[in-house]
């Protein structure tokens, strides 16, 4: 069996590690969009493709990563554009009860110049220092949980709008990154107390869903948290 055909993986990103294990990667051209001309009949005479660069090459990417050994620390990774034409838009690290913590990260491949800001660069390092452990199991991101409750899911995520100018004929020219935004959730379950948590961390967090109760007949209360905060972007 093929190995290009059959279990090949491309690590588009750059981050694979013997700790950081690439599991799944994907790469699918930028759909284009088809402008037509009518004649004096109302019937369509002339077609015209836009939405992709020159090159025809832009492409939207993922990779999937799973921390199957040793640890990491999540303030090693960075969103924005890692290296010229390719952009990390969105950074995702999920840890659940009996499953192996995942990061999955997705962008644009081919992209065309970024001008950063002066002083500043075009990355978003994560500033919150959150390891994560190789093991099957939910893990505390940058909060803290009550004793009476526990936590059988978090999700911790970065991401930045990507921004694509075109010229005059739709093909795109120039592309931009901004905005850098982090969140973060937990399902928890009450135990002997309701649940109760607490974002920590660098930078100010807004709590966006405070802890609630879901009070299944039968069944332990469960809720969901979720909290956002602005990122900033790296000085060159």
């Amino acid at each position: 069996m093929a190995a290009l055909n059959f279990g090949a993986l491309t690590d588009h990103f750059g981050l694979a590690t013997a700790v950081l294990v690439l599991v799944d990667s994907s790469l699918t051209p930028v759909a284009e969009s088809v402008t037509r001309a009518e004649n004096q009949d109302g019937d369509f005479e002339d077609e015209e493709l836009t939405g992709q660069n020159a090159d025809g090459d832009l492409a939207d990417i993922s990779c999937t990563y799973e921390v199957q050994t040793s640890s990491i620390n999540l303030n090693t990774l960075e969103v924005g554009e890692l290296v010229a034409g390719t952009i990390a838009g969105s950074l995702v690290c999920t840890t659940a009860s009996g499953a192996w913590p995942r990061i999955v990260v997705t962008g644009q491949f081919n992209t065309e110049t970024v001008v950063a800001p002066a002083s500043f660069t075009n990355k978003w390092s994560i500033p919150d220092s959150i390891v994560i452990t190789a093991a099957k199991r939910a893990q505390l991101m940058s909060f803290a949980i009550d004793a009476g409750c526990r936590c059988t899911g978090s999700s911790y995520s970065a991401a930045v709008d990507i921004a694509s100018t075109p010229n005059g004929l739709g093909v795109i020219a120039a592309h931009g990154v901004s905005g850098g935004v982090a969140t973060q959730t937990a399902d928890l379950v009450r135990i002997t107390a309701a649940c109760a948590w607490t974002p920590t961390g660098a930078g100010g967090w807004s709590e966006t869903q405070q802890a609630g109760a879901t009070e299944a007949g039968s069944g332990f209360h469960t809720t969901s948290v979720a909290a956002e905060k602005i990122l900033d972007r790296d000085a060159a």
